[in-house]
């Protein structure tokens, strides 16, 4: 391990933090840390370099021992307070570690997914367009697929998001999708009405998709958000207006004809002993109902006194 001074791992942490607002923090290989929503600081005293990382979740304090920036990511030979071994943290500027190559083909597969989910849950509409491409004129990357359907002269603007793409890109899917419905809105409007946007997002990802989408104007557009299972072809429709913390359900209605019938053999036993406990020995309870009821012992001693 190559001897570097606390005060210059300090300054390497700080250089690289100050340009990586957005970054996350990898401890053996699992995202421990979003630093748009935590914080941190550093410290180079006592002749050792400590990074201190907190958040709503959870709090970490590592000591430093070497640090590295290569591609983007600042890769930290770290140890734990009280133990001996180092191991290994990463500060990535870029939350998507994918290659280029790793992203194109997860994003040109997703079309075809999408293509597949809109012609077999959408079978009275045609798919016109689909496309991931790039267009920085009017603010399109390819994270986000983009299509249009129609029926008619009835057409619904769409935009899909993989499973693969970060959080972030999936929260900020409705705003991509804003634009795309204007976009279509103006290319289609002498030849369809556009009445409105389906959103697809990855299973378990909807929550704040949901919450912004039901703020939306309902006159102004038709609003429709799904969640794809992607490998079992499963598409459920979210309910923007299900907002709620409290989780419902219906529960079984108890019987209580049967539920008396069912004690009815310890019940006649217990008024027995009640209207003549002299005739019962101290361990009745257990006898009766089959285990230790040390609060009908308590009373069957109470009435003996008696």
């Amino acid at each position: 391990m190559p001897s570097v001074t606390p005060q210059a791992l300090t300054r390497t942490i700080q250089d690289f933090l100050s340009e990586a607002v957005g970054a996350v923090v990898l401890e053996n290989g699992a995202v421990s840390f979003d630093l748009a929503q935590s914080k941190y600081s550093i410290s180079g005293e006592y002749n050792r370099c400590l990074l201190h990382i907190w958040s709503a979740e959870r709090n970490a304090v590592r000591r430093v021992l070497d640090a590295e920036v290569k591609n983007g990511t600042l890769r930290l030979a770290v140890q734990k307070l009280g133990l001996a071994r180092p191991s290994k943290l990463e500060i990535c500027r870029d939350r998507d570690r994918r290659t280029p190559t790793v992203r194109r083909v997860a994003r040109s597969a997703y079309e075809q997914k999408l293509r597949h989910t809109l012609d077999l849950h959408f079978p009275g509409f045609q798919v016109t367009r689909l496309t991931t491409g790039i267009d920085l004129e009017k603010s399109f990357g390819p994270v986000y697929t983009r299509g249009l359907i129609r029926q008619g002269r009835t057409a619904f603007a769409v935009l899909g998001v993989n499973a693969q793409e970060t959080q972030a890109s999936i929260d900020a899917a409705l705003t991509f999708g804003i634009l795309w419905l204007d976009v279509c809105r103006q290319a289609r409007a002498a030849n369809n009405l556009v009445e409105g946007l389906k959103m697809f997002v990855p299973t378990g990802t909807s929550a704040l998709v949901r919450e912004r989408m039901a703020n939306l104007n309902r006159d102004a557009a038709k609003w429709s958000l799904f969640e794809l299972d992607e490998r079992h072809d499963a598409l459920i429709e979210i309910d923007c207006a299900d907002r709620g913390n409290v989780a419902t359900r219906v529960v079984h209605a108890t019987d209580e004809d049967a539920a008396h019938d069912r004690g009815s053999f310890s019940t006649a036993h217990c008024d027995v002993m009640i209207s003549n406990p002299s005739k019962f020995p101290a361990d009745a309870a257990h006898r009766v109902t089959g285990r230790d009821d040390k609060r009908c012992d308590r009373l069957l001693a109470g009435l003996r006194a008696k």
